[in-house]
């Protein structure tokens, strides 16, 4: 049950994540003086850029795009999923973190990232969520050994020379020998 609950969360946070960096990302692209967001250039004074350009770009690279392909993996319950969900989420707080320690004071904007990106870290490390992420094994088909494995096991059990002389008759059949 919790396996479940932890892989539909991730999946439902990292599609949110996703959506809105794609969202504000663009927004930026489309703005790259930041009034659209409520902001200007002016606050990017400690950067070494002029624009809201690169910060859109990386927007939606890192929170877009990258969200959306782990969803995909854990759909698909592939086996960097887990550890790539993880990561996003560190990536997230360390990005707000980046942010508040830049500009100052969070905003509302922050907080529920925030609490997105602390509720990912969660959820990844609930006992057995990483199982769950894995795809399910399907049942071995034991294949039923065939007369000639079980009479060559059997003669090398039980007549040594017999099954050297086996042995060496399979070899010049083959042409090896």
């Amino acid at each position: 049950m919790i396996t479940k609950i932890a892989r539909y969360g991730l999946m439902i946070f990292l599609v949110l994540l996703g959506l809105g960096g794609l969202i504000e990302g663009t927004t930026l692209l489309t703005d790259p003086g930041g009034a659209e967001m409520g902001s200007s250039a002016r606050i990017l004074g400690n950067l070494p850029i002029i624009d809201f350009v690169i910060p859109g770009l990386l927007l939606i690279a890192i929170m877009g795009v990258s969200p959306l392909v782990i969803t995909y993996g854990i759909w698909q319950r592939l086996g960097w999923a887990w550890a790539a969900a993880l990561v996003q989420s560190v990536l997230l707080i360390l990005w707000l973190g980046l942010q508040i320690l830049l500009w100052g004071t969070p905003i509302l904007n922050h907080l529920v990232y925030l609490i997105c990106g602390i509720s990912l870290v969660i959820l990844c490390l609930l006992p057995g969520a990483r199982l769950g992420l894995e795809k399910p094994t399907a049942p071995s088909l034991q294949r039923e050994p065939d007369l000639i494995e079980l009479e060559a096991q059997f003669t090398k059990d039980t007549d040594p020379e017999r099954a050297k002389n086996r042995q060496f008759t399979n070899t010049l059949r083959s042409g090896r020998g």
